[in-house]
């Protein structure tokens, strides 16, 4: 029992080490180390938001009448709106919105590209035509348009919202996962797996998937922003997130009404969803500098 431990304790002493090294090796980029440290901060605002908003209770759609429309002020950071609400209360709770949205869609989407991209790599043929003319069928259209015309099919509403981007994600994945595989699967190590007749399924799960993650990696983290953005424009046009949810397209739609007297209802959401859509870009870039080789020796 205790050598047991002692491995495990070992193992575990090694990955920790491995991702120390790795967040060096991220932060060794100045733009991606503030982008890191902006998407943690982000990450720990949505954790805790009932315990870090001034009004929860506002935050999460309580009306105080008696204060709407107050410019930023040391009781208001940001203002409020025109029910009273605490305007900065209801950016925190939309930082949690946003990112459950964004990491839910973006593991859909995985979910639906993972085995097709797989599939289509390693057996070719009629199996990778058929996917992948399915796959082009998705990519002639832009992702925004799929995704507004799935969510006007399946009605307004952030659950709906969040199907809809994932169906308008997923052929971006497939197609990335496809070129991984057909790359990998001529390496010497899966013809040998071949040759003494390994399950397929274990040479697609064991040898293959593991060398397709690092594109994958970047790629979701560079669209998470993406994500982001297009829930907010689903939610803008009233296809996304329904009152009072503190979404931030939401926020920004019904602000744009009032944006002449009240500049600071609309401008705070929208320079958030600014600041956290660069931040995941920069940190995509980030990741990609870090798993290539190349790039990172430079």
């Amino acid at each position: 029992m205790s050598k047991n431990k002692n491995i495990f304790l070992i193992k575990l002493k090694r990955r920790l080490e491995a991702l120390w090294v790795f967040i060096k090796l991220l932060l060794k980029n100045k733009l991606t180390g503030i982008a890191f440290i902006t998407i943690v901060l982000l990450t720990v605002t949505a954790i805790f938001a009932p315990w870090i908003s001034p009004y929860p209770d506002q935050g999460q759609g309580q009306v105080n009448l008696e204060e709407k429309f107050q410019p930023p002020s040391t009781k208001h950071i940001f203002g409020t709106d025109e029910l009273g609400r605490d305007i900065l209360s209801r950016v925190i709770f939309g930082t949690r919105i946003s990112l459950v949205i964004s990491t839910i869609t973006i593991v859909l989407a995985l979910v639906i590209a993972l085995p097709l991209g797989l599939l289509a790599g390693y057996h070719g043929g009629m199996v990778d035509e058929i996917i992948m003319r399915i796959t082009d069928v998705f990519l002639s259209f832009p992702p925004l348009m799929i995704a507004i015309v799935i969510a006007s099919f399946l009605g307004p509403s952030l659950t709906n919202a969040v199907i809809a981007i994932a169906v308008a994600w997923w052929p971006w994945y497939t197609r990335i996962i496809r070129a991984q595989v057909m790359s990998i699967r001529e390496k010497p190590f899966v013809k040998a797996s071949n040759c003494i007749g390994t399950n397929k399924w274990v040479i697609l799960l064991s040898h293959i998937l593991p060398n397709t993650i690092s594109p994958v990696i970047i790629q979701a983290s560079m669209d998470m922003g993406g994500v982001i953005l297009t829930a907010a424009s689903l939610s803008f046009i009233g296809l996304g997130a329904q009152a009072p949810t503190p979404e931030w397209g939401l926020i920004i739609s019904t602000a744009r009404t009032y944006i002449i007297d009240a500049w600071w209802y609309s401008a705070f959401p929208g320079l958030m969803i600014f600041i956290t859509v660069l931040s995941f870009n920069l940190l995509g870039d980030g990741f990609r500098e870090v798993f290539d080789p190349r790039t990172r020796v430079r």
